[in-house]
């Protein structure tokens, strides 16, 4: 009779204990070597094993950030200015990082880089609207998330047990899937995907040069929505690109809070206060002993104007103003920088990111301002 309840409890049990292994082996990042390294994941795997390479065994400052920094900066004049100083400065910027990915980021170096001293986190108005940016902001924290993660993972990413790209907020497993069945539907492909990415995205590359150039928009104008129709006809690739943009813009443009009304007392959205108290709460808690650099990035005029709720810009110095005052942070605001009329196009190569003319001009507005706090920042002791 004990044999037999012996044989039942292992079969009742035994595919939850190979459940629990296998999301084990994803969850300790058994198969990152293998993600597809174009894709979300597959880039932060490339910038974590950067960051544990030789070369980066001494970092005092990171720049964290979505793809508007990861164009729009000039990491490698920043890399040499802070050499001039004796530090290092890595670019660990990577297109879709949002306020969750930041403080999953800072986290794993704060275990794994304790020696580094500051960060400039490079975000734009835009990121103050919302506490999360999607489901797919998960693929970007998995390779740096730890299971003390979760709860601050889940805040900004609901659980749908309807929708199967959100299981990854509690599963590795469950995150990893598509990319493993993409993996074994091509071996081969992904297998000289990840050779290419070896040779030419080497570590060095990765956390100190720049973005490769683009060409400015003005051919296409960015200008205002009203160019979304012609776009729709475009044939060339980046004229297919601007229109797909054009599309999420005119989506985004059906709700435009009253940031106005807000900031004069009326009610504030769940969603909107949620981000606020949240964005407050991670960027008081740094440890980092430097006070963290915030820095508003350039964005086309056409958001203000046509896109985002009325005084998102003033509401997002308004969150972060308490923290200023504390003398946690430091504001760099360049969200209207690059605004220059007639001649904008040129700033930008589309809705989103800058131009290698806009970044040269940032570059030049941010130098004099930025090193200072950088480099020439006494430790606060925190």
């Amino acid at each position: 009779m004990r044999t037999r309840l012996r044989q039942l409890a292992f079969l009742l049990f035994a595919p939850f204990a190979v459940l629990l292994a296998v999301e084990a082996a994803f969850h300790s990042g058994l198969y990152e070597r293998w993600a597809q390294p174009s894709s979300h994941a597959g880039t932060s795997v490339r910038l974590k094993q950067a960051l544990l390479m030789p070369l980066a065994r001494h970092i005092d400052f990171v720049t964290l950030g979505s793809s508007r920094p990861q164009f729009g900066l000039d990491h490698a004049a920043w890399r040499q200015r802070a050499a001039q100083h004796g530090y290092v400065h890595a670019n660990l910027t990577m297109p879709g990082t949002h306020w969750m990915t930041i403080e999953v980021l800072r986290r794993w170096l704060v275990r794994t880089h304790p020696e580094v001293r500051g960060a400039v986190i490079a975000m734009s108005i835009q990121d103050f609207n919302n506490p999360g940016n999607g489901s797919y902001e998960l693929g970007i924290v998995q390779p740096f998330r730890e299971l003390a993660d979760t709860a601050w993972i889940a805040n900004h990413v609901a659980f749908d047990a309807h929708d199967a790209a959100t299981w990854g907020v509690y599963s590795a497993m469950a995150q990893w899937r598509s990319d493993l069945r993409a993996f074994l539907a091509n071996p081969k492909q992904r297998l000289d995907s990840i050779a290419w990415f070896i040779t030419n995205m080497t570590p060095e590359r990765i956390l100190f040069e720049n973005a490769a150039p683009h060409a400015d928009a003005c051919r296409h104008g960015i200008a205002s929505l009203d160019a979304c129709a012609a776009l729709e006809q475009a044939t060339d690739e980046t004229g297919r690109a601007l229109a797909r943009q054009c599309r999420e813009l005119q989506a985004m443009a059906t709700y435009r809070p009253n940031y106005v009304a807000m900031l004069r007392g009326a009610a504030v959205p769940e969603p909107v206060s949620r981000a606020r108290a949240m964005v407050r709460a991670q960027l008081g808690a740094s440890t980092w002993p430097q006070p963290t650099v915030v820095l508003l990035m350039p964005a086309p005029s056409v958001w203000q104007r046509e896109v985002l709720g009325n005084g998102l810009h003033a509401w997002a110095l308004d969150v972060l103003q308490p923290l200023v005052d504390e003398g946690r942070i430091h504001v760099l605001d360049a969200t209207d920088l690059l605004a220059d009329g007639a001649d904008e196009c040129a700033n930008y190569f589309d809705f989103y990111h800058q131009s290698s003319q806009g970044r040269a001009k940032l570059d030049a507005w941010l130098e004099p301002r930025l090193a200072p706090l950088l480099y020439g920042a006494p430790s606060t002791g925190r």
